[in-house]
């Protein structure tokens, strides 16, 4: 079958404007409720915040710690950032607990981490706007959190 038999009435030269033929031939997409777009919202500023949290690291690795580097410790950061991965993963996997963890720890984070933007901007204004992002994508996904949830889908 042609794509010209395809679309029966509908040729490439035809241009009346006629737009009625054209929604009959195509189904209506699905709606989606406002709870699933709320969490996909919620997922798309985890997945944001997580990238830019990778992003954070790097630029502290790139300016180098203060004193001796063998006092930091880098493999705590990764490790920690790994773990925040998993927590995301079960947030994605629409587990409550994981939800409501992810929302206090969002907020904790934004109400410790926030205050001390102006000080990091006289430092490192880059690493300052990456902390920012990575605070308002947090802040934004905690919010979306807090609303109900669509259920889950039966396998």
């Amino acid at each position: 079958m042609t794509t010209s038999q395809t679309y029966d009435g509908l040729n490439a030269t035809d241009e009346t404007g006629d737009d009625e033929a054209l929604r009959e031939a195509r189904p209506a997409a699905p709606e989606r409720s406002a709870a699933q777009q709320r969490f996909k919202s919620a997922l798309a500023c985890l997945g944001a915040a997580y990238a830019l949290s990778w992003a954070e690291l790097g630029l502290a690795l790139a300016m180098g710690f203060p004193g001796d580097a063998a006092s930091h410790p880098v493999a705590a950061s990764i490790v920690s950032r790994v773990l925040v991965g998993l927590l995301y993963l079960c947030v994605a996997s629409r587990l409550q607990w994981a939800r409501w963890l992810t929302v206090a720890l969002g907020f904790v984070t934004v109400a410790l981490v926030a205050p001390t933007l102006a000080l990091q901007w006289h430092v490192f204004p880059a690493a300052a706007v990456v902390s920012g992002l990575t605070l308002a994508c947090r802040l934004a996904a905690s919010l979306f959190l807090l609303s109900p949830m669509p259920a889950r889908r039966a396998a």
